[in-house]
């Protein structure tokens, strides 16, 4: 395999860093920062040269023999210089540059290493050429030493993706790798603490190719001959890109039986506009060249904490859609061991600490714990109830809050109620007798002055563990009730708020 192929094989992130690493150095330039990715504003890597004080932008394109590069990407070489401050322009690649390409880059001053100047270097300079799974021994078998290194590369890495499915047709472009795509999944998924890749597969949209001969009259009938492509995402082709026969991962297609007709008719069009200015009679003839398929977005699954999650990453390596799988209360009892508890928006579980307080765990989407606090037990707040108030026996009941523990003893027609915080502390507290006691035609308890309030005919009856407190006359009049109700709406002296005494503390 020669040093081009070997290259040409490589990920596009790995041949970036060859170019960065083992290139550069040799002709003299010191690697500033590796800038690539799907919107690395035309610049892979900026470079200096310290001997002429020059700074470079340096555009890598790893093509097949076939594809070549365009005036297109030395344009976007151009904005890359402007982008990051350069003042020299260098495109590498493994192709060549087409005619219309080496026209512009002379003009702009964008220097170039095509394949054959890359092969020459390499070759003056000895420089390495980097291990890919291509190079195996001359029976296709990997030595031992290989295998072991590849042993100590994968330690402590996510499973493979899957073995290397086949490709349909003529194979498939891909604007994003896969190893590209779990990089970018994954840093989407950077804040939790155990991130471990499942599965990914590639969403592929139908590609084709086609001949297209444009005639045409200017001083004459004329005609070019072109190559265009369309996917299934209304992407226009100039030329045809890299296709892969295989992929590491799982793949499903999604066909449509419209595309090929509006393909042929938007295509039809973008030949036309392909005519000189002043052309007339302009004629066009399609006929199918290649058939392919285009990577349009990676579904990739993790399992994230104690559940799993979905990724979605499109064509331009952004991140499009982010689900996670329920959590589910099984495993978080099983893995925290306590009773899992939700609170609004919230899942918790609240498991054993000691005799007198439990731990609280509050976990986010995936099941980690983001806070921990300790909780009194209700348990240790009723026994902290009845000490508090020199009783024993009684009905006990309690109420569990965010901040702490509310107790309800019953004892006598009493009820000794105190709100217990979660350092075990009793800061509330309150007797009052039971409803049942009284007769009324109305009875309930006011919050405000955290009594019993009892209506009978025309007598509002104001009564705490002492007993009645306040007896006040029911107005009679229709003014009086007015004035009376407007009266208690604001100060709420002799409002019945509820019929649960625990809500009085």
């Amino acid at each position: 395999m020669s040093e081009l192929n070997i290259l040409r094989s490589l990920d596009p992130t790995d041949f970036e860093k060859f170019v960065a690493e083992r290139l550069l150095p040799v002709l003299g330039l010191t690697v500033i920062s590796v800038t690539g990715s799907p919107n690395d504003a035309g610049c892979d890597i900026v470079a200096f040269d310290s001997r002429l004080g020059n700074k470079w932008c340096v555009q890598v394109k790893r093509y097949s023999e076939e594809k070549k590069v365009g005036p297109r990407d030395v344009r976007d070489v151009v904005l890359g210089m402007e982008h990051y401050g350069c003042d020299k322009g260098l495109i590498v690649t493994t192709s060549e540059l087409n005619g219309p390409a080496l026209k512009e880059a002379k003009e702009r001053g964008i220097d170039s290493i095509d394949g054959l100047r890359l092969l020459t270097i390499i070759r003056q300079y000895s420089i390495p050429m980097p291990l890919t799974s291509k190079l195996v021994s001359g029976n296709g078998m990997k030595t031992r030493k290989e295998v072991k290194t590849r042993k100590e590369e994968k330690k402590g890495e996510d499973r493979e993706y899957s073995p290397s499915v086949k490709i349909k047709d003529d194979g498939a472009f891909l604007p994003l790798t896969v190893s590209e795509a779990v990089r970018i999944a994954k840093d989407n998924l950077s804040r939790y603490k155990e991130v471990k890749l499942v599965s990914v597969k590639a969403h592929l949209k139908r590609l084709y190719f086609f001949k297209v001969k444009v005639s045409y009259k200017l001083k004459g009938r004329r005609s070019q001959n072109l190559i265009l492509g369309i996917d299934g995402d209304g992407k226009v082709y100039e030329e045809i890109p890299t296709l892969v026969k295989s992929i590491s991962c799982e793949v499903e297609y999604e066909t449509d039986s419209e595309l090929y007709h509006s393909a042929r008719d938007k295509l039809t069009k973008e030949a036309e506009k392909q005519a000189p200015e002043g052309a007339t009679d302009i004629e066009v003839k399609m006929e199918s060249y290649k058939l392919a398929w285009v990577v349009s977005y990676y579904i990739l699954r993790f399992t994230v904490g104690l559940t799993e999650a979905e990724v979605v990453v499109d064509r331009q390596g952004k991140v499009k859609e982010t689900n996670f799988d329920p959590l589910d209360e099984g495993k978080l009892r099983e893995f925290y061991g306590g009773r899992v508890i939700r609170q609004d928006k919230e899942v918790k579980v609240v498991r054993d600490f000691d005799d007198k307080f439990l731990e609280e765990l509050t976990v986010n989407e995936v099941g980690e714990v983001i806070k921990s606090a300790k909780r009194v037990r209700p348990e240790y707040a009723v026994e902290s109830t009845r000490a508090f108030y020199h009783i024993q026996g009684g009905v006990s009941r309690f109420k569990e809050v965010s901040d702490g523990v509310k107790v309800d003893v019953f004892l006598n027609n009493y009820h000794y109620l105190t709100k217990v915080d979660n350092g075990g502390r009793v800061v509330d507290s309150v007797i009052v007798p039971d409803a049942s006691a009284y007769a009324g035609t109305e009875k309930g308890y006011n919050k405000k002055r955290k009594c019993l309030i009892v209506k009978e005919r025309d007598m509002i009856n104001v009564i705490n563990a002492t007993g009645v407190v306040e007896r006040k006359e029911a107005p009679k009049g229709i003014f009086s009730k007015l004035k009376f109700s407007v009266s208690n709406a604001i100060t709420s002296d002799y409002s019945i708020d509820t019929n649960d005494p625990l809500d009085l503390v």
